[in-house]
Order: structure tokens, then C-alpha cells, then sequence
């Protein structure tokens, strides 16, 4: 995927995979903003627990996937 740095939905696609780092790595309050930043609604996450963390980072990852394999 070729990104446009001028193309709001490619900055949003982009956003969701550093909020997936963010949130796997335990910086839960950058990546929680970079999700806000992407308008796409995500369910309340409880991300008190490494495993909860992986869990929602994985959810963010394939939601990144679906988006970037459809805008391709």
C-alpha cells in the first residue's frame, strides 16, 4: 500500500497501527488518542492486563488489515 501523506483515510489507516504498537507495548494513553484520532468506533477497552493489551492491540491490527486491504 502506497500511503498519500495528503489523504485523511490513509492517515487514519496509518494511526490505527501505531495505536496497535501503543497498546501492545503499555502506552495505553498514546495509543488510546491515535484511535480517537481515526473516528473509527472500537468498544470500551480494558486494558488493565498484558493479556488485555494484546488482546485489543490484535483487534486494532485486524481492523488496520480489513481497512488497508480495502482501500488498496
Amino acid at each position: 500500500m502506497v500511503i498519500n501523506k495528503f489523504s485523511k483515510d490513509d492517515d487514519r489507516i496509518a494511526n490505527l497501527y501505531r495505536a496497535a504498537y501503543y497498546i501492545a507495548t503499555g502506552v495505553e494513553k498514546i495509543g488510546l488518542d491515535l484511535i480517537d484520532k481515526t473516528q473509527i468506533p472500537f468498544p470500551k477497552m480494558n486494558l488493565s492486563t498484558e493479556k488485555e493489551r494484546k488482546y485489543w492491540a490484535e483487534k486494532v491490527l485486524d481492523k488496520y488489515m480489513f481497512l488497508k486491504m480495502m482501500y488498496n
